[in-house]
C-alpha cells in the first residue's frame, strides 16, 4: 500500500510537471503570436515604402494622372494588365496578401486596380482624411478577422500623384497558418465576437473571459469543460489600433486530466507491480523453506542458550543456509569443548586457591608464634645476663611461662582451624591487658631509648572480648609502633575513651609514619616495609580480630610526624 500510495503521488508530480510545462508552451506561444502580428505590420511598413518608390509604379501613374480621360479603353487596360503583373510579382515575393493603387483626381484618390484576395479595400478616397491614414495602419473589424490597413502617397518630381494601399488580412486564413504551425488551438475574441477561433467549446466561455479579465498586465490563464474535455488556455488583452481591441487566447486539452494521471500511474506502478507478484511468486515456492531453516536454527540457539551444547544441525544445502548452519554447529562444538576446559580450569583454580590459603595460614601461624617467641628469647637472654635481682628473674621467668602458654594456644588453634570460632567472649578490663603488653615491650623500650604513656585505663573500663585476640591485636600495633621509631625520644601512647555505644582505644607514636600509597595498602596480605624480618600479616589478622569483636580499626598516619591506629571495640549487645 505505501508503494502505491508512492506511486500515485508521482503520477500526481508528473502530470502537474506536464501540466506546469504546457502552460509554459501555451504562453510561449502566446507571445510568438503577438510577435509574428508585430512582424507581419512591420514588415508591411517597409514593403509599402519601398514599393512607392518603384519607376514602373510611378511611371505608370504619373501617366494615369495627366492622361486619364484621354487613353482609350484598350489601350488602358492592357496598360494595367502589365502594371498588375508587376505588382502580382511584388505581391507573391514579399508575401503580401493585397495590394491597391490609387491615381489622385481632384480631392480623391480613386482605385486604379487591386491585387490580391481582399475585398475590403474602398472605391475611393478622400484626400483629405489620407493624412491621418498614413500615420498608423487603419484596422477593419470583419466577421473573419480583423483587417490591417496601410497607405503611402506617391510622388513623381516632387508632386503628389497618386496612393498606393497595402492590406493584411489577420483572419481565418493567417490563424489557421500558426494552430497548425505551433500544433494548438487559437481564438481571437473581439468586441463581443468571435472573430476566429480554433479552440472547441471557446464561444461558451467567451462572455466570461470579457467580464472578469482585466484589459492591462501580463498574461492569464484558466481552464474551461466542453463536452467532457478539460481545456487548459492562456489569454491576454489584444489592441490593434484605437478600434481592433479585444482578446487573443492560445490553448488545447490539458494534461491535468484524470486519464492523464491515470496513464501516468500506470506506466509507473508497470515495473514496481511486476517486482512485487515476482517477488511473492519466490516467497510461495522458497519462502516456507527458509522460514523453517530459520525455525530450525532459532530452535537449536534456544538449546545452546538453555546449556546444551550438543544439538547439531544437520548440513543439506550448499547455499548460505549451508555455511550458516555448518557455522553454528562447529560453535556448538567449540562452546563445549570450552565448557571442558572451563571446568578444568575452576579445579586447577580452586587448587591454587587452597594452596595460596595453606601458604597464608602457614604464614600467620609463623607470625603469631614469632612474637611471643621473640620475647621469649628476650627475656632468656635478659636472665642469662646475671644482671637482674631475684625478684626481677622470678617476674621474667612468669612472662616467659605466659608467653610460651600464649604460643600452645596457638598453635592448638591454628591445628584445628578454628581461629574465627574459637575465641572466647568474656567481659574483662582493658587496664591489665595493656600493662601485660606494656611490660613486653619494656626491655625493648629501653634499647631504643623510647617509652610508652597510657591514658583513660581506669579499673572500671570493661569491654566485651577475647583477652588474649586483644592482647595479641595490641601486641602488633605497639611492634609495628617501635619498628617505626628510629630516633631519640621516641614515644608510644595508648588512650581509651568509653561511651555508651562502645569503647573506642587508640595507640599513637611519633615514627616516621607513613605516605598515602603505603597507607593504602597495609592491609594488604604479606605486605610489609621491614624487609627481612617482617611478613605483612599484623594488620591483616588485627583487622580480623577486631571483625570477630564486632568493631573496625582504623589508621591515620603523616611522614616524619607519626601513626595512630583506632580500635573500636562496641557494646555487648551490638558485638
Amino acid at each position: 500500500m505505501p508503494v502505491l500510495v508512492a506511486i500515485a503521488v508521482a503520477a500526481a508530480v508528473v502530470v502537474e510537471n506536464g501540466s506546469r510545462s504546457q502552460e509554459r508552451y501555451f504562453r510561449s506561444a502566446l507571445n510568438r503570436l503577438r510577435q509574428d502580428i508585430s512582424d507581419t505590420e512591420e514588415r508591411y511598413r517597409v514593403s509599402i515604402a519601398h514599393l512607392a518608390e518603384k519607376e514602373f509604379l510611378t511611371d505608370k501613374l504619373y501617366v494615369y494622372q495627366k492622361y486619364w480621360g484621354y487613353i482609350s479603353t484598350d489601350m488602358l487596360t492592357g496598360d494595367i494588365e502589365v502594371l498588375k503583373d508587376e505588382l502580382e510579382k511584388v505581391l507573391l515575393s514579399e508575401s503580401i496578401d493585397t495590394i491597391a493603387v490609387y491615381r489622385k483626381e481632384a480631392l480623391e484618390y480613386k482605385s486604379v486596380l487591386v491585387v490580391g484576395n481582399s475585398t475590403y479595400i474602398p472605391e475611393i478616397i478622400s484626400s483629405g482624411s489620407i493624412a491621418d491614414l498614413t500615420h498608423a495602419p487603419s484596422y477593419l473589424q470583419k466577421s473573419d478577422g480583423i483587417y490591417a490597413t496601410l497607405y503611402m502617397p506617391v510622388f513623381y518630381g516632387g508632386r503628389e500623384i497618386g496612393l498606393l494601399a497595402l492590406q493584411k488580412g489577420f483572419n481565418r486564413s493567417y490563424f489557421e497558418t500558426l494552430s497548425l504551425r505551433f500544433n494548438l488551438g487559437i481564438a481571437l475574441y473581439a468586441q463581443g465576437l468571435y472573430r476566429y477561433s480554433s479552440l472547441p467549446g471557446i464561444e461558451d466561455a467567451g462572455v466570461l473571459w470579457a467580464r472578469n479579465h482585466p484589459t492591462t498586465g501580463g498574461p492569464f490563464s484558466g481552464n474551461y469543460t466542453y463536452e467532457g474535455t478539460t481545456y487548459k488556455y492562456v489569454g491576454s488583452f489584444f489592441q490593434m489600433g484605437r478600434d481592433a481591441k479585444g482578446f487573443l487566447f492560445v490553448g488545447g486539452p490539458s494534461s491535468t486530466t484524470f486519464a492523464d494521471w491515470w496513464r501516468a500511474f500506470a506506466r509507473l506502478a508497470l515495473i514496481p507491480l511486476i517486482c512485487v507478484v515476482i517477488a511473492t511468486v519466490l516467497f510461495f515456492f522458497w519462502g516456507s523453506e527458509i522460514i523453517r531453516h530459520i525455525r530450525e536454527l532459532a530452535a537449536a540457539s534456544g538449546q545452546v542458550a538453555s546449556g546444551n551444547y550438543e544439538v547439531r544441525l544437520p548440513v543439506r544445502r550448499s547455499d548460505e543456509f549451508g555455511e550458516l548452519f555448518r557455522s553454528f554447529t562447529k560453535m556448538a562444538q567449540n562452546l563445549a569443548d570450552n565448557e571442558i576446559r572451563l571446568e578444568e580450569n575452576k579445579r586447577q583454580l580452586v587448587y591454587t586457591e587452597k594452596m595460596a590459603a595453606l601458604g597464608q595460614f602457614s604464614a600467620g601461624v609463623a607470625h603469631e608464634i614469632n612474637n611471643p617467641l621473640g620475647i621469649v628469647l628476650n627475656h632468656v637472654q635478659l636472665l642469662r645476663s646475671g644482671r637482674l635481682s631475684a625478684k626481677e628473674g622470678a617476674d621474667f621467668l612468669g612472662r616467659i611461662e605466659v608467653e610460651i602458654k600464649r604460643v600452645s594456644k596457638l598453635l592448638r588453634n591454628f591445628l584445628h582451624h578454628a581461629a574465627d570460632d574459637n575465641l572466647t567472649f568474656q567481659d574483662f578490663e582493658l587496664s591489665p591487658v595493656v600493662e601485660e603488653v606494656t611490660q613486653l615491650f619494656a626491655p625493648k623500650l629501653r634499647l631504643k631509648g623510647a617509652s610508652i604513656e597510657s591514658a583513660g585505663f581506669s579499673p572500671g573500663l570493661v569491654i566485651e572480648g577475647d583477652p588474649d585476640a586483644v592482647k595479641q591485636v595490641l601486641f602488633n600495633l605497639f611492634y609495628n609502633a617501635l619498628q617505626a621509631i628510629h630516633h631519640e625520644g621516641g614515644r608510644i601512647e595508648i588512650s581509651a575513651a568509653c561511651r555508651e555505644d562502645g569503647c573506642l582505644v587508640q595507640v599513637r607514636d611519633n615514627g616516621e609514619g607513613m605516605d598515602t600509597a603505603t597507607k593504602g595498602r597495609i592491609f594488604e596480605p604479606y605486605f610489609t616495609r621491614k624487609q627481612g624480618y617482617g611478613t605483612g600479616l599484623g594488620l591483616v589478622l588485627s583487622q580480623r580480630i577486631m571483625r570477630q569483636h564486632g568493631g573496625h580499626i582504623e589508621v591515620e598516619s603523616e611522614v616524619n610526624v607519626g601513626t595512630t591506629v583506632s580500635l573500636w571495640f562496641p557494646k555487648g549487645d551490638e558485638a
